[in-house]
């Protein structure tokens, strides 16, 4: 992961703010929400804009061995 990646992750484990984050297509904005659930167990909700973009989450996730349930609102 680069920099702001971990910065972001780092972000979501302190619990202590928003956050925004913005990056360009393909520069790893979802490594940034994927890196907490390599230290923090429950419950994490990811609202995606494309029905696809989050079957492609859930499959990555589930190629790496992490556990997900998928609701897609249609």
């Amino acid at each position: 992961p680069c920099l702001w990646q971990m910065k972001v992750a780092k972000a979501f484990l302190q619990k202590d703010r928003d956050i925004v984050c913005i990056a360009g297509t393909s520069l790893g904005k979802t490594m940034s929400f994927w890196l907490p659930l390599l230290w923090k167990k429950g419950l994490q909700i990811i609202v995606t804009p494309l029905n696809q973009l989050g079957k492609q989450n859930v499959d990555s996730l589930a190629k790496a061995s992490v556990e997900t349930d998928i609701s897609v609102a249609s």
